[in-house]
């Protein structure tokens, strides 16, 4: 095997020093003050000499990897790979192709908050993308130490906090309040994990529509499913009993989606026994049967936003804005209808 052609040997073809061909096929040589004449002999030792340059060698010397880390909750939502992360992902690819950046999955378990830390400021990565719960440690420990981070879907009150987020409380209000205008009055919902910040938003947007309304906030009526994999057995049991919600308003389209699949089995009717509205407004609800209501979340825009943002502070360039809420509105479909008249014998 030849050996590796090293960046010594580029510069003792063009007779130069091996910082000018740094400078030269790192594009600084204009900064450098470099000769034309000079560039060009550098590159066509290079081209000469087929000299490819190490990735690792160029992170030392310039510091930045090119990379970005993506951080989730769990690292099982890359692969399970829900509809939500699928267009969440296609907006980051987006802005990462446009601005000339990779994109790293943080995947590997951390033992800690310090291990966790440590993995993404190894080098590999100039800046983080998180979506994580409002209690985890991680992320006021990544804004304490200053790491360029930026939270997307979801939100933090740290002072140094930078986040791309949807008004969730008003989300919640749409949803509930769509509910309530249909003549529904056991409106229940479906929550995500206790300390995901967008759904206690989406929560409590819902409670004060109920309250608002003089309706009963029933917590027999409040059901937990953190992710689109966790069992609905115990929303379907509920629903068979004389006081059933006739509406739930379910965080996650994902959720919901799955949901409806599971009322359907066990003999309940979307929307003639129970109306269903989701979150998000995912492409899939124009496929889903019933088509499923929902509160439209722009979130390729979102993760583009986020992604832009990100890269900026990675390059120190001028930061217009370092927190945006994104507003947001109903896209009514065929899951909800008015509640089901009673039953007389």
């Amino acid at each position: 095997m030849s050996q590796r052609v090293t960046i010594q040997d580029v510069a003792n073809l063009a007779g130069v020093s091996k910082v000018t061909v740094s400078y030269v096929l790192n594009g600084r040589d204009v900064d450098a003050r470099i000769s034309g004449d000079t560039r060009q002999r550098v590159l066509d030792a290079a081209r000469m000499l087929d000299y490819r340059p190490s990735a690792i060698a160029r992170t030392l010397a310039t510091r930045r990897s090119q990379s970005i880390a993506i951080v989730f909750q769990y690292a099982s939502f890359f692969s399970h790979w829900s509809s939500f992360i699928s267009e969440i992902m296609h907006g980051v690819c987006e802005a990462a192709v446009e601005r000339d950046f990779d994109l790293l999955l943080h995947t590997r378990r951390a033992e800690s908050t310090e291990a966790e830390i440590s993995m993404l400021t190894d080098g590999r990565a100039d800046g983080v993308l998180l979506l994580r719960d409002g209690n985890d440690p991680l992320v006021n420990e990544i804004f304490d130490r200053q790491i360029p981070s930026v939270l997307f879907f979801t939100r933090s009150y740290h002072a140094a906090a930078a986040f791309v987020d949807a008004d969730n409380y008003a989300g919640g209000r749409i949803a509930t309040q769509h509910l309530v205008d249909l003549g529904h009055r056991r409106i229940g919902m479906v929550r995500g994990g206790i300390h995901s910040v967008s759904s206690n938003d989406r929560f409590n947007g819902y409670r004060d529509v109920l309250e608002g309304a003089k309706l009963p906030v029933d917590p027999r009526h409040h059901y937990m499913v953190p992710t689109p994999d966790d069992p609905l057995d115990d929303i379907v049991q509920s629903l068979q009993s004389a006081d059933a919600p006739t509406a739930l308003f379910v965080w996650s389209d994902d959720v919901a989606f799955r949901l409806m699949r599971t009322l359907q089995s066990a003999g309940l009717r979307v929307p003639e026994d129970i109306s269903v509205v989701g979150f998000d407004s995912l492409d899939q609800c124009n496929l889903s049967s019933p088509r499923l209501t929902s509160v439209r979340q722009p979130i390729p825009d979102m993760a583009r936003d986020a992604t832009n943002l990100l890269v900026d502070m990675i390059q120190k360039e001028p930061v217009k804005w370092k927190q945006r809420i994104y507003p947001l509105q109903l896209d009514v479909r065929a899951s909800t209808a008015p509640p089901p008249k009673p039953f007389i014998s």
